[in-house]
């Protein structure tokens, strides 16, 4: 009953959307798998976004609030292709997001289709939004080879994965009762990768220091701008490395924590002596978990590290709420992640039965790609791409 669907349109704005993100929870319904490129998923921002709210493991970096503004400032996100997956049929009238995957698909010609989970430098998680409720049918949809091919030959591999997280702990589960599916994760490596929790504990700081963390929107933005005047001031300045000196990835780190901030899921925090910025961060993320997205400190009070201080002073005001660092913050804090990279693939076919199947596919998908926002067939990106 599942079938995949590649379309090259998108439904009428805010229609199927609204439909979906409202439709109740139906256990019976048959899952369908749609593909189609991340710019066209902007009509269904309101099903993307009750889908987040509510995802076996919450993940802010595939969030419609930066996907989407990802998409519109940065070369490197133009080519990615989202798994769609839909609870009931495109008619039906009670339609409900189940999944969102966000993938590279890497095409062949005889040799299968490899599906590479979506992986940036701006992106500490990999993992899917995928519905809690309905996640063991959504994983088995993916990777069932008697309804699609999608995963045929390498399979699917997502990228960032926390090896002690609910989607891993699924994974084995729906891997462990199916022969056909084999599924293997190798640690990343630490460098770069977040990994360290903050810890609450900070030494004091010197008298006449403050905490200033923004809530309405126009004073979020001005203290987003000061924290890139404070970055640019400083050594990534002088290099040319400055996110002030890159208009694209200036104009998505605007767009993407004014639109985060509008559901709380963006908290921009500076530490403040008077008048004068000595630290400031940008934290991403929804519920018990936020990522440290940008951070920078003034160099000339860098003897006393304002910028610990100041994750720490968030950290007590939210204590309910973990700081995720990524490694190359070496401070001592709470325990870390276990992150890796998952290799999901169905059972080898090699009947000669088999083997001609998977030939009139690729032969197939070769004459008919899936399109990107402008049509023309999807590539993985240039190695450094914006």
């Amino acid at each position: 009953m599942d079938r995949v669907m590649a379309l090259k349109g998108a439904p009428a704005a805010g229609v199927e959307g609204k439909a979906a993100s409202m439709a109740p929870h139906q256990p019976d319904q048959p899952v369908v798998i749609e593909a189609r490129p991340l710019s066209s998923c902007g009509d269904i921002v309101e099903a993307w976004s009750h889908l987040a709210a509510r995802a076996l493991e919450p993940n802010p970096f595939f969030e419609p609030g930066f996907l989407l503004a990802a998409a519109q400032h940065l070369v490197a996100f133009r080519d990615v292709t989202v798994l769609l997956a839909w609870q009931g049929t495109a008619e039906g009238p009670q339609r409900r997001l189940l999944g969102f995957v966000p993938v590279f698909p890497r095409h062949g010609f005889f040799l299968p289709d490899a599906l590479i989970g979506l992986s940036d430098r701006r992106i500490a998680s990999g993992v899917p939004l995928i519905d809690r409720q309905r996640a063991a049918a959504v994983i088995d949809t993916l990777l069932s080879p008697r309804r699609q091919r999608l995963i045929d030959g390498q399979g699917l591999v997502l990228r960032a994965i926390d090896r002690d997280g609910p989607l891993a702990a699924t994974l084995q589960e729906v891997a462990g009762g199916d022969r056909r599916v084999a599924l293997s994760g190798t640690v990343l490596p630490a460098g770069g990768m977040p990994r360290t929790v903050i810890s609450a504990h900070a030494p004091d700081n010197p008298a006449g220091v403050k905490l200033v963390e923004p809530r309405a929107q126009a004073d979020l933005r001005d203290a987003v701008e000061i924290i890139l005047a404070l970055e640019a001031s400083g050594a990534r300045g002088r290099a040319g490395a400055a996110t002030l000196h890159d208009t694209r990835e200036v104009g998505f780190l605007r767009a993407m924590t004014r639109y985060l901030a509008r559901g709380r899921q963006c908290r921009v925090g500076l530490l403040m002596r008077e008048e004068i910025p000595l630290a400031g961060a940008v934290l991403i993320g929804r519920g018990a978990h936020s990522w440290l997205y940008l951070a920078v400190e003034n160099e000339a009070e860098a003897h006393w590290q304002p910028l610990h201080a100041l994750l720490a002073a968030m950290r007590r005001a939210m204590p309910a709420r973990r700081i995720i660092l990524p490694a190359d913050l070496a401070w001592e804090g709470e325990g870390g992640l276990s992150l890796a990279d998952l290799h999901l693939a169905s059972g080898a076919r090699t009947t000669p039965r088999d083997l001609a199947g998977r030939a009139r596919e690729a032969i197939r998908r070769s004459l008919s790609r899936l399109p990107r926002g402008g049509g023309g067939g999807l590539k993985p990106p240039r190695a450094g791409a914006a």
